[in-house]
């Protein structure tokens, strides 16, 4: 009797050991944990053990030593990168302090590989899951560093190994996880995209919060997909079970009675960056002051309901349709829109929401007036809410681009976004576009590893140049062209201009010696007396060259043959149709 007891015992062992290994940290704890990475990754390879359709990759290496991981779910078995099902691809952990993705799709993979219904229910649709974009800062564990936010009871740090912040790092790629990151979007090609986020900032009664790519940044079809199917769907669903949301609380003034910006995320930024090759592209941002098991439900509903409305709308078709129709914009040579820099203040839409009433009491550490919200007065009202953008200006329309061979940073960059590149193979002579740099801002301390540059001015002339064995020719083609456009157009706001890239440019090599560049100068102005003219102009206009025989050498100098070309020349040039 007591073998048979025993034998029966050790029989529902490693059933019990099987059931707590599918369980999350999340549910083992009651909604009070998040997965260490090596937890997260031991439930990552048990997914991949059980289910025939589930397989774990590994991609590239991370600044923390790691590769990058990506869990696939395919119904039929199938894991090549080429499918015509639909492809939604979750980043989670971008910011390890805000874990709540992790749990979700991690449950909602395991409640997939587990259930018959669920296969069936997502059999046309491939998910793509990204459990710990950021493994550095998952490793850099703490129950601190989040301090506006309740729970889970420890958590990663927002910056990486390096200390980037890898939501600001999609262009300039400093981090080794943008390059693993690259490999996965462009191998995998998906459709629609959701980066998992918890928000700073006001306090409001919603547990879940969107930001959604600017319509304005797609072609008419994915344009309208988004804004008068996909969205409405998505908030109705989320309110219909219980969840109601509203767009990201980008608040205007101090408190969101003021009205509230729609977030302008330049490509800089994981969902900025995806949306330049056609990816229609969310960021699910819950609320940091509630609870973290509300949080993880709510994301998880997101998740469910994107996935379903993905099913609905294939915005794989809408995609396709929009680069036939870029295609034939091309054909006709017209200019291409770049940047949406700021938001439409002239038009004002109304937002209905939900909120708490605000006001202000003496602090008790300075004794001045602090805000506060009074959540025992909720309200519910409209609030202005401003959500179109404008286009800055447009870019030229443009048959190849030509980067120098010395451009190798760019060139790596630019390969592993899919980019095509052709080789030049002989000397040569082109006619092209080149843009003199005229005006930039630099910002006074660091950002994220860079001085960066913004408001770059520019003018473009027409020149002959000579290109050289080993020099690029860059052909844009339906995929890549808008990504193109925003990093070797030095105006657009994330340009490899203006996150440092060809820094050497604006710095002067040459020079002069007054006493000898004197009687040169002198003879320059006897033959050109136009430039006389606008000398003695400007000095009337400038007091400041006028008491200077220094500046007006220069101001000579620079309006002279000796002056160097290469002197705020933008080494990227533009052959125009």
């Amino acid at each position: 009797m007591r073998l048979s007891i025993l034998a029966a015992i050790l029989t529902l062992l490693p059933l019990c050991s099987s059931s707590q290994e599918l369980l999350t940290a999340y549910e083992k704890s009651k909604g009070k944990k998040t997965f260490t990475y090596e937890e997260g990754i031991r439930f990552c390879e048990r997914l991949d053990s059980l289910s025939d359709q589930i397989s774990l990759f590994t991609y590239g290496m991370t600044d923390a030593g790691y590769p990058l991981h990506l869990l696939v779910f395919d119904a039929d078995k199938d894991f090549h990168p080429q499918t015509p099902k639909e492809v939604l691809l979750i980043n989670n952990a971008i910011h390890p302090g805000e874990p709540d993705g992790v749990e979700a799709s991690l449950m909602l993979l395991r409640d997939i590989a587990t259930q018959s219904t669920l296969q069936k229910k997502y059999e046309n649709v491939r998910i793509l899951v990204i459990p710990f974009y950021n493994i550095g800062g998952v490793l850099n564990r703490n129950s601190h560093s989040r301090v506006n936010q309740i729970g889970p009871q420890s958590y990663g740090f927002r910056g990486n190994a390096k200390n980037y912040d890898l939501n600001r790092d999609f262009i300039k790629a400093d981090a080794q996880n943008t390059m693993a990151f690259y490999q996965i979007f462009h191998t995998w090609n998906p459709h629609v995209f959701v980066d998992t986020h918890v928000s700073n900032g006001a306090d409001y009664q919603y547990t879940m919060t969107l930001i959604s790519s600017q319509e304005e940044k797609y072609g008419t079809h994915c344009a309208r997909l988004i804004k008068s199917f996909m969205l409405p769907a998505l908030y109705g669903k989320m309110k219909q079970a219980g969840q109601e949301m509203t767009p990201y609380v980008n608040v205007f003034g101090t408190v969101p009675d003021s009205g509230i910006n729609a977030f302008m995320e330049t490509p800089r930024y994981s969902n900025g960056y995806t949306s330049l090759f056609d990816c229609i592209s969310f960021v699910s941002e819950t609320h940091m002051l509630k609870p973290f098991d509300k949080r993880v439900e709510a994301t998880r509903l997101l998740l469910e309901n994107l996935l379903e409305l993905t099913l609905m709308f294939k915005p794989s078709v809408h995609i396709e349709k929009d680069r036939l129709a870029r295609n034939e914009f091309h054909s006709h040579h017209l200019s291409y829109p770049i940047p949406y820099e700021w938001v439409n203040s002239e038009i004002c839409d109304s937002l209905f929401f939900k909120g708490y009433e605000a006001g202000f009491k003496k602090s008790k550490v300075s004794g001045l007036p602090r805000l506060y919200y009074d959540r025992s007065k909720p309200y519910e009202k409209y609030i202005p809410y401003w959500d179109n953008f404008k286009v800055s200006r447009a870019g030229h329309s443009v048959q190849h681009y030509i980067v120098p061979h010395a451009y190798q940073k760019i060139i790596v960059n630019l390969a592993a976004n899919g980019v095509k590149l052709d080789t030049i193979k002989k000397v040569d002579s082109m006619q092209v576009l080149v843009a003199k740099i005229d005006d930039f801002q630099t910002s006074a301390t660091p950002y994220e590893g860079h001085y960066l540059h913004s408001n770059t001015k520019v003018k473009w002339v027409s020149e002959k140049i000579r290109v050289n064995p080993g020099d690029y020719l860059i052909t844009p083609d339906a995929r890549t062209e808008n990504f193109l456009a925003n990093v070797l157009q030095p105006e657009a706001p994330d340009s490899y201009f203006n996150w440092n890239y060809f820094d050497p440019i604006l710095q002067q090599k040459e020079g002069f010696s007054s006493y000898v560049f004197e009687d040169i100068a002198a003879e320059i102005l006897k033959d050109d007396p136009q430039l006389r003219v606008q000398l003695e102009k400007e000095k009337v206009e400038d007091p400041e060259l006028k008491n200077s025989a220094y500046k007006q050498l220069e101001f000579v100098y620079r309006h002279s043959i000796y002056f160097e070309k290469s002197y705020r020349r933008y080494p990227v040039f533009v052959v125009p149709y």
